[in-house]
């Protein structure tokens, strides 16, 4: 009788420390997949044409102020204009990154802050108005829709997009890698987009195209196998309607 009760107790201690460890993990997977945040500020909100601006991009995850980002640009652009400019914004303390700007003329400007931290991507974008512009020398809505679709490379006009796109640090040649990345667009999962993954070997021409399958709400994958061995990069595109993201990140093949 007596073993049977130390049998059960001891049975009942190993179910708690499992359930115990379940907990934990999942605590930390949580933790990890919360996605990063940016709140875009511009400091005076009155601006006149050659005053002095300070762009403020606050970077959060959670409860935590993330200081340790990759990379945070601020990309201004006027509207109508299909030229931008790129100012690399500086950690100053708690998460805060900063830029100094001028605006020469009057106009409306769109600042992109570009965010990348912790295996994510985001761009927040912000208009600033500058002085007292004249109405009738502003493009329709439709118009500057195009210009932000058709500006290039580097600009966008997709809103409030976040990539988590984790890479492993090495992948085995000759074996086939899963390739995966998630898409959120104002804290909602982005669903039923265009995802492919452009791969390159650093220094090759030839670049290839794997498009994606979307395996759950937002959640995007595809196999991958890596033919030689050395340093690669993996681009991941995004598209739906008038959003066109694009990340870029490195890997090594053995």
């Amino acid at each position: 009788m007596r073993k049977g009760l130390l049998f059960l107790f001891i049975a009942a201690i190993i179910t708690l420390a499992a359930c115990n460890n379940e907990t934990e993990t999942g605590n930390a997977n949580k933790e990890e997949l919360t996605p990063i945040a940016v709140d875009v500020k511009i400091d005076p909100e009155k601006i006149n044409p050659g005053d002095e601006v300070t762009l403020h991009a606050f970077v959060t995850q959670g409860e935590d102020k993330v200081e340790d980002a990759d990379e945070v640009r601020f990309e201004i652009v006027q509207k109508g204009s299909e030229e931008s400019e790129f100012l690399d914004g500086e950690h100053t303390s708690g998460g805060e990154y900063t830029a100094v700007k001028t605006f020469d003329a009057d106009g409306v400007y769109f600042v992109t802050a570009h965010v990348t931290a912790r295996s994510m991507h985001t761009m927040p974008k912000v208009e600033v108005v500058i002085g007292n512009p004249e109405v009738s020398d502003e493009p329709t809505d439709e118009a500057t829709e195009n210009s932000d679709h058709h500006a290039g490379e580097n600009h966008h006009g997709s809103g409030d997009v976040t990539i988590d796109f984790p890479l492993e640090a090495e992948y085995s040649k000759g074996e086939a890698s899963a390739l995966q990345v998630s898409f959120e667009q104002s804290g909602t999962p982005l669903t039923e987009a265009r995802v492919r993954f452009e791969v390159w070997k650093t220094g090759a021409e030839k670049h290839d195209f794997i498009d994606a399958n979307e395996i759950k709400e937002g959640v995007y994958q595809s196999d991958y196998t890596f033919a030689e061995t050395g340093n690669y990069n993996i681009q991941v595109h995004v598209e739906k309607g008038e959003i066109h993201e694009h990340l870029e990140k490195a890997t090594n093949v053995k």
